[in-house]
Parts: C-alpha cells; structure tokens; sequence
C-alpha cells in the first residue's frame, strides 16, 4: 500500500493547531472539501461520525488518537477500500509546527485505488493543511 502525505509549516503553536483539529465543528470553516462533520462522541479512538463533503456522506471512524499530536481517520470512499488518512501536529526545530496528512488506501481494491488516487487525493492536503494553520495563526493572534 503507498501512502501519499503532504504537510505546511507554521507559526501557530501545536496546541492551537490540536484545538481546531480535535473540534470537527470547525473543519468547515478552513477545510474547503467537508461541509460538515459530526461525530457521535468525543475525539477518541473508536468514535464514529458522518463526513459530509462536496463528493458525498461517508461514515468515518477514529481509529487512533494520540492528543495533541495525531489521529487516523478512516473511511470508505469506493467499495472494497479504506482510506486511512494520518495527520499529525508537531514541532519542529525552526521553532515553527509542522502540520502533515497522509492517505492510505487499503482494501481489497486498495492498491488499484491508490496507485490511481492516492497522489491527487494527496494533492488536495495542502489547502487544507494551510487553511487550517491560518485559522490556528489567527487564532493565536487574538489571545
């Protein structure tokens, strides 16, 4: 399976990164792709939710979560595959917080889905990724 990540760095601290991160309720605001996020508990391993994005309504689950610094989000998105995406906050020796995801796709069609997917979903992190470092900076700013 390849796994394809993308990730920005930024002058906003790793915890006010971790805030917006661990608070589906704001995804909408700096993710361009979700138009909603709704889990069925806290932001811990093994909680469920519903994705909503422009591509459709997919069942999500946390499968891993280190707070503060990671969690695994996985997802069907075709069938016969997971999505596993990996995203993790932390800091980096130029004093600044390097904010990365990456995608898995595993299944039994994983390995056609990916080769043929995995770069452009990838592709599309770094929006994301800045989108929600400007909303930490911002953030931050405001304190």
């Amino acid at each position: 399976m390849a796994t394809h990540e993308r990730s920005v760095e930024t002058s906003a601290s790793p915890q006010a990164v971790w805030k917006l991160w661990s608070d589906t309720s704001t995804w909408q605001d700096w993710n361009p792709d979700v138009q909603a996020m709704t889990l069925n508990g806290p932001f811990v391993a093994g909680t469920t939710g519903t994705m909503k994005t422009k591509q459709g309504t997919r069942q999500i689950v946390l499968s891993e979560v280190v707070p503060g610094r990671s969690f695994r989000l996985e997802t069907t998105v075709i069938p016969l595959t997971r999505f596993l995406f990996d995203c993790q906050v932390a800091s980096v020796p130029n004093g600044k917080t390097r904010v990365s995801q990456a995608v898995t796709v595993g299944g039994p069609l994983g390995g056609l889905v990916g080769g043929m997917m995995g770069k452009q979903v990838a592709d599309t992190f770094p929006a994301l990724l800045q989108g929600l470092a400007r909303k930490a900076e911002a953030g931050e700013s405001r304190t």
